[in-house]
């Protein structure tokens, strides 16, 4: 396992540690006052600054959040959740922005906040002798657990669905690198390879319903370094454009590219045989 690949899998266990960690907190809120008393399920809008990256994400009207800046795609509905329970966040200590100084805790310049509908958060330094992160809402400074910083400051890929396929999305095609899977005039898969109706059939069930274990920015390998090769199309009812995906690793799990909007997919490489199957 490279140096990158073993960061990939650290970085990995951290966010799903953190977004868990958010996700079942809700015991601990209740003992605390919270930032705000708004409730999760009114924010129907989330745009992330950090640095000069903006990520914006929109909730579509049933209820799957989708990312819209900097690409368009499908978003994780869990990580989602997780962010925006930063509005019910409990707080430790509270501040008037006239009794502190805010350079000195990182909120006079801040570079990463995030936007709830119309209620901006700022975020600056955490306290070293508690490890709570300072945060400003309006005219107040609040102290909160540092569980939602590393969210917001990773990659959008990390808010990306782990989905390969948009959710409820009808595929019409499949190029794999050895064989196309399409319809024939009776609307039943068919390869053009020798290859059973049934695991024709189970092929395109793998594509639609299998997902990655982590979403990373896009890494371009070089040949020597990298064990995978060829590439894949997915045609979707409706869409004119071809979903294109590279196989850019196979060791030791199996990642496939969408180096176009700059992210990968991590994915166990038992799973090969499931999506490209041979003949």
């Amino acid at each position: 396992m490279n140096k990158k690949n073993s960061l990939n899998l650290l970085l990995l266990i951290a966010v799903i540690s953190l977004a868990t960690l958010i996700y079942f907190s809700d015991e601990k809120s209740n003992q605390l006052e919270q930032l705000t008393s708004s409730s999760i399920s009114d924010i129907t809008s989330i745009t992330i600054h950090h640095n000069k990256n903006t990520t914006e994400v929109l909730k579509h009207k049933d209820g799957q959040w989708l990312i819209t800046k900097p690409v368009n795609i499908e978003a994780n509905n869990f990580r989602i959740n997780s962010v925006l329970k930063l509005i019910n966040a409990p707080i430790h200590n509270k501040y008037s922005v006239t009794e502190i100084n805010l350079a000195s805790i990182g909120l006079d310049q801040p570079d990463t906040s995030i936007i709830l509908n119309d209620r901006v958060i700022y975020f600056g330094a955490t306290n070293p002798a508690t490890d709570l992160r300072y945060v400003r809402l309006d005219d107040t400074v609040y102290t909160i657990e540092d569980v939602y910083y590393p969210l917001l400051s990773s990659n959008f890929s990390t808010l990306v669905s782990l989905n390969l396929l948009p959710t409820n999305s009808n595929l019409t095609k499949l190029i794999l690198p050895e064989q196309t899977i399409s319809k024939d005039k009776n609307n039943f898969w068919q390869s053009n390879i020798t290859m059973s109706a049934d695991n024709t059939n189970k092929t395109i069930e793998h594509w639609q319903h299998d997902q990655a274990f982590g979403i990373h920015e896009y890494l371009q390998r070089s040949t020597e370094s990298s064990s995978g090769t060829g590439e894949i199309f997915i045609y979707l009812e409706g869409q004119e454009q071809a979903i294109r995906y590279l196989i850019t690793d196979t060791d030791p799990w199996l990642i496939l590219a969408r180096p176009e909007i700059g992210i990968e997919y991590h994915l166990d490489i038992k799973t090969y045989g499931d999506l490209i199957p041979a003949q």
